[in-house]
């Protein structure tokens, strides 16, 4: 389905703040969130956020989220250069040596991974945190430490032309096994349709021809690079057994020559006028599949709106919905139902709620169109339904109960460094406020039913809608899909 097989390929433009002053660290009191959150903001705009979680003993994961993801690619041509960023960036020339950097982070023995989406790309080695600061004593030689080495890849990344061509080429393989995937290939045919003039129009790698390109853009490449890469597009969240004051002169010492740089304006995307339809051919006979989705606001987690786009997943796609139950256990019409609340969960600009399912080959076989249309029937009143949720029986302890599952789900997903600072990083880059979960746990808190009604009323209809579906048709050829 999409969401497990594309949302993790792969921005937040914001007001460069307080340059040419020293701010001082803060760490407000938070409520919800279990940890202490420290922040301080350095002269040229970078973001800095120590959260000591000493229960993790030894242990820090240092964390560089990049406010740019596929979002920030604006020109046709240019597509899928924040992806290419998140293998590139491995390939850093360390003291001008090939492969320097990941040999010193394989001697360090860190963990070391980044993934990148429509808005943001996520770097976060994980270590000891005796690693931070150098020089690392090993047996076969001493090792700089981990702040010193990502501050000089993102200060001063250092690629040969060829290997970056080698590793550009690699992206085609990639591209070409996410798209074997009848959903990720369904996402790729109806992004561009539901939005023509806004770059989420094209899927986190690319479009398909600057993936075949890519070798040739390297000046390209280092537009982006020039462009995003910079303090004032970046932060640096830090978590693990650390003390904060230790953390932030480490951190000035080594990225507060860092210069900022004027992010390029994104594109805004005309609202939606008219529900839309395309049918996207596959060359083998698999199941079908169907995908219903609406345009939702962006996601504000201080906002009523942002508190129900959090709960929507839960809302319409978890075992006890309604919607649910009706397409897997009392109509067994579909194989599999999802809801795919990654994509507006985290989408600066408005982005799409999409409901996808799996349909039965045999069924589709005997009843064809009547059963495609019977499941899409079921799936838009199933949306419509949240229009009405406050008349619903027992649509106050069913919102309670909503609320308290994805409160301690949120909780539960603070269970490591990497998993806290990657979910911290992805909340606080909206506002880049450390209180964001007190404000988004606060907006839950005061939902009432009626706030579920009046977001389905403003958001579910017929003009904001989007439809696509995919099966084999024999008679499809090498037919475009087709669209009405």
């Amino acid at each position: 389905m999409i969401r497990k097989q594309f949302i993790l390929l792969a921005v937040f433009a914001f007001a460069l703040p307080l340059f040419g002053q020293v701010a001082k660290p803060v760490s407000p009191s938070t409520h919800f969130f279990p940890y202490p959150v420290h922040q301080k903001v350095l002269p040229n705009g970078l973001h800095v956020v120590v959260i000591p979680t000493p229960e993790f003993k030894d242990m820090v994961t240092y964390a560089t989220p990049v406010f740019a993801g596929s979002r920030n690619e604006t020109e046709k041509g240019k597509t899928g250069l924040a992806h290419l960023f998140e293998h590139i960036m491995f390939l850093h020339r360390l003291d001008g040596k090939p492969s320097g950097y990941q040999e010193m982070i394989r001697r360090m023995g860190a963990h070391n991974n980044a993934w990148t989406n429509y808005d943001m790309t996520f770097y976060h080695p994980t270590t000891f945190a005796s690693n931070l600061v150098g020089p690392i004593q090993r047996p076969d030689g001493p090792v700089p430490g981990l702040i010193e080495m990502e501050a000089d890849r993102f200060k001063h990344l250092n690629l040969d032309q060829k290997e970056f061509q080698v590793q550009a080429g690699a992206v085609l393989g990639e591209y070409r096994r996410i798209f074997s995937f009848p959903g990720a290939k369904m996402l790729e045919v109806f992004s561009p349709l539901a939005f023509p003039n806004h770059p989420y129009g094209h899927t986190v790698i690319g479009y398909s021809q600057d993936v075949e390109n890519m070798p040739e853009a390297w000046d390209a490449a280092w537009e982006f690079y020039h462009n995003y890469y910079s303090p004032n597009n970046v932060a640096i969240v830090v978590v693990g057994d650390v003390k904060p004051d230790f953390i932030f002169q480490q951190v000035e010492k080594y990225y507060s020559d860092w210069k900022p740089t004027k992010n390029p304006p994104i594109p805004a995307e005309q609202g939606p006028k008219a529900e839309q339809f395309v049918h996207v051919p596959w060359d083998a006979d698999v199941s079908p599949q169907l995908v219903v989705a609406y345009h939702t606001p962006s996601m504000k987690p201080e906002t009523k709106e942002g508190a129900v786009t959090f709960l929507l997943p839960e809302l319409l796609g978890s075992r006890s919905a309604p919607l649910f139950q009706k397409l897997r256990y009392e109509k067994q019409t579909v194989t599999s139902f999802d809801v795919d609340g990654g994509m507006i969960l985290q989408a600066t600009d408005p982005h799409l709620m999409i409901m996808e399912t799996e349909l039965m080959l045999d069924k589709f076989r005997k009843d064809g169109d009547a059963y495609v249309n019977d499941v899409k029937a079921d799936l838009i009143a199933g949306a419509e339904a949240l229009k009405t949720f406050s008349q619903q029986r027992n649509a106050a302890e069913t919102l309670k109960v909503i609320k308290s599952k994805m409160k301690n789900d949120l909780l539960g997903s603070f269970d490591s460094t990497g998993d806290i600072a990657e979910t911290f990083s992805v909340y606080y880059r909206f506002d880049k406020d450390p209180q964001v979960f007190d404000k988004l746990v606060a907006a839950i808190d005061s939902l009432t039913p009626a706030d579920i009604d009046s977001y389905a009323k403003a958001n579910f209809t017929a003009e904001r809608r989007v439809v696509s579906n995919l099966w084999h048709d024999a008679n499809s050829g090498d037919k475009k899909p087709e669209v009405r």
